[in-house]
């Protein structure tokens, strides 16, 4: 824009001056004209005087400009730069001609090859003669050829100085536009020309800003939730390659995801791979894979862009929970199977009319067993079905050691049977905020189940401690204990140490599981520690001002 600004300037101004020089040549040419005929005619005046007063004028006449005395028949009597015998006859010459009528005449003639005008002017003289003197006087162009070195070299100052004066004119013109302040375009203070264009400018930056603005928020927020995702996030260019991933498909693969790495390298599994490439091809599709010892599900979907979005999905407890609702509806199945078969089978022998008396009252006694043995497993099913859907219940403030002294007392009758002694040593003080029912549930688990697995002459405990803003509630007994191979299985579903023992004794195999379920449903924890043949703990862990 500066460069503009000078360059037009200075040929404007370099226009300017060639045109007043021009004007002033051609003006000042004219003025020179009038100078010339006005001497011209001051010297004929002269002349004629010298002449007419007998004074010899020829040699006068020959200083001055070009002096000619005419004849009244048109010939030459004397001319001051020519031989005047061989002149032709001037009488047809217009200024002769009107010096011989009007008593004065003039004319001019130019000479196209020297680029002279001559101008003539005549008088009539007292003896009928007429004295002529003519003067040379240059033409425009060769005027200006006669001045043109100096007027040249004035031009090419004046231009130099033109072009200085507007390099600084468009430093000075351009100085404010270039201090413009575009992050405040309303806070400049600059031409008035300009102002309409800074507000649109600042109209158009807020309405950036603020776009920039919701992109950059809507970005977070993706980011944000692509970041919480627990699915893990991957976005593939052409030819597979990773544009963006989150952290859980890092989690989930077990690898350091590196965006310079085709995703394929980090897949072991062949079908995980052709799905993959399917969608890279524009075939959506999904899969399932093992990382270790997680089974993920792998969707992946094409992309307008020739890419594809890989989805992945740790199934791995939906998985286990699909095995154990299997193996739960077939212990299900087989452990209301033995209680139902036995029932049925007593009932036919009874619809015998011959057998006999005594008979009859101990078959009745199997099938009241069996149905009472029936109607645990369907209460604990219900129990533990309860708890898996979630159940928690209202919380309430329990003392601990009198829901334990509760439990205790319903337990007595099947306690003194076993031959096992009952402690309460939890502290009177110990209140708990928990789910009385399910609490309470718990509670009587761990009591049967301590009963149920003693010895003749055995004990169980019942104690309390807390530790670090924690209370432990203990249920400990000298029983048969429990083999170290089993501990770590004791609290699944109908699993059973001693399976011949545990019908025996009435066990359906479902109290530890309600036990782990409602502790963990009221926010603790269970472990267990057992030596085989001297006894288990149990201990339950929860936090204190839940």
């Amino acid at each position: 824009m500066k460069k503009t600004i000078a360059m037009v300037t200075a040929v404007v101004a370099a226009l300017f001056i060639v045109l007043t020089v021009v004007i002033t040549v051609v003006l000042y040419h004219g003025v020179y004209e009038d100078n010339v005929r006005t001497t011209l005619s001051e010297e004929l005046d002269i002349l004629s005087y010298l002449y007419e007063t007998g004074n010899d004028i020829k040699t006068i006449g020959s200083k001055n400009g070009r002096l000619t005395i005419i004849k009244p028949d048109g010939s030459v009597e004397y001319d001051s730069e020519a031989l005047f015998s061989q002149m032709e006859n001037h009488g047809e010459r217009k200024e002769v001609k009107e010096a011989f009528l009007m008593g004065r005449g003039s004319d001019e003639r130019q000479s196209d090859t020297l680029s002279i005008k001559q101008i003539y002017e005549a008088v009539l003289l007292t003896d009928g003669n007429v004295l002529r003197l003519s003067k040379n006087a240059s033409t425009v162009f060769a005027f200006f050829s006669m001045i043109s070195g100096p007027i040249v070299s004035l031009v090419v100052v004046l231009l130099i100085l033109v072009v200085f004066i507007a390099s600084k004119a468009s430093d000075y013109i351009v100085a404010p536009i270039n201090a413009l302040d575009l992050d405040n375009p309303e806070e400049n203070n600059v031409y008035d020309e300009i102002s309409p264009l800074l507000l649109k400018i600042a109209r158009q930056k807020n309405e950036v800003r603020e776009e920039i603005a919701d992109k950059e928020r809507t970005r977070k927020e993706f980011e944000f939730i692509v970041s919480t995702l627990s699915e893990g996030l991957v976005v593939l260019g052409r030819g597979g390659r990773i544009l963006s991933f989150n952290k859980s498909a890092a989690r989930l693969l077990e690898e350091r995801i590196e965006s310079d790495k085709p995703f394929l390298a980090y897949l072991e599994s062949s079908d995980s791979k052709e799905v993959v490439l399917s969608a890279l091809n524009g075939k959506d599709g999904e899969t399932t894979f093992k990382v270790s010892s997680k089974i993920l599900e792998l969707s992946a979907y094409s992309s307008h862009s020739g890419g594809a979005v890989v989805l992945m999905r740790d199934i791995t407890e939906k998985c286990e929970r699909e095995r154990m609702r299997k193996e739960f509806t077939a212990n299900v199945s087989h452990e209301l199977k033995t209680p139902i078969t036995t029932i049925m089978g007593f009932s036919e022998i009874l619809e015998n009319p011959e057998i006999e008396r005594d008979k009859v009252t101990d078959f009745a006694a199997e099938i009241n067993k069996e149905a009472l043995r029936l109607s645990d497993i369907v209460g604990d099913i219900i129990e533990l079905s309860s708890l898996d859907e979630g159940y928690k219940g209202e919380k309430e403030e329990i003392n601990v050691r009198n829901v334990v002294g509760y439990e205790i007392k319903k337990l007595e009758h099947k306690a003194e049977d076993n031959g096992v002694s009952i402690e309460n040593n939890v502290s009177s003080s110990l209140v708990l905020y928990v789910t009385p029912k399910v609490f309470s549930e718990v509670i009587s688990n761990l009591l049967d189940n301590a009963i149920r697995y003693n010895r003749k002459g055995g004990f169980v405990k019942v104690e309390s401690k807390e530790i670090e803003g924690k209370v432990e509630i203990s249920v400990s007994d000298n029983g048969i204990g429990i083999p170290k191979d089993s501990l770590g299985r004791v609290f699944e579903r109908f699993y059973r140490v001693d399976k011949s023992r545990s019908r025996e004794s009435g066990g359906t195999g479902l109290g530890l599981s309600i036990v782990k379920n409602g502790v963990e449903r009221m926010g603790g924890e269970v472990r267990v520690e057992s030596t085989q043949g001297e006894g288990s703990v149990f201990t339950l862990t929860f936090p204190l001002n839940q």
